[in-house]
């Protein structure tokens, strides 16, 4: 892992922590329902922030073995989207289920984890919606894709990103082989507005 990414993303660590021991403080003067759902998803996204760290690490240190299993993709998409903790509860989250096979194969537990660090990205530029989808190409590939309706890539934020999201999507999908072929990530402008995220693997 390059000390440079790690450094700034333990430095982002750090802040999260430093919000979450404020949110608690709030709370021990006058709890309120509110003050709980805030705290909570922060500790949620502090979890996600260090499970992606843990996870690139191993990835550069160990290398990732991907256990592929059949699953069913439309069931695995609507969990995922089920147990995603959205702070910004005005944008719709959907399955988009056209083209999606019965099956496809890989490790559920890799592909959540870099879903869930894509979903949480599109949270963040999407004004209303964002749909999750999954479908075969040409090439034999099963390819997940996570599409908002935002100002595209050249939105600015008052936060820049770390990068853990997209390094973290890379190393899972390249743990993805068969042969000599392995996974892939992009991420792209669409031609109807927004941005669009893509996941392959083989």
């Amino acid at each position: 892992m390059d000390i440079k990414l790690a450094a700034v993303i333990i430095h982002d660590i750090k802040n999260a922590l430093g919000v979450l021991e404020g949110e608690l403080h709030d709370m021990t003067m006058n709890p309120t329902r509110e003050q709980a759902l805030l705290a909570h998803e922060t500790c949620a996204s502090l979890q996600d922030k260090l499970i992606g760290f843990l996870t690139l690490y191993k990835a550069a240190s160990q290398g990732l073995n991907a256990r592929v299993d059949a699953v069913n993709p439309e069931d695995f998409l609507n969990g995922l989207v089920r147990n995603h903790a959205n702070p910004r509860r005005e944008i719709g989250i959907a399955v988009d289920a056209s083209n999606m096979p019965v099956l496809g194969f890989f490790d559920e537990n890799l592909i959540g984890l870099a879903l869930e660090a894509a979903l949480q990205n599109a949270t963040r530029f999407a004004r209303r919606q964002i749909d999750v989808g999954c479908m075969k190409d040409d090439a034999g590939y099963l390819v997940f894709s996570i599409r908002d309706d935002g100002t595209g890539l050249g939105s600015k934020e008052e936060k820049p990103s770390t990068g853990l999201g997209m390094e973290l999507c890379r190393a899972i999908a390249q743990a993805h082989r068969k042969g000599d072929k392995s996974g892939s990530v992009s991420l792209f402008d669409r031609p109807d507005g927004g941005a669009e995220f893509q996941l392959r693997v083989p």
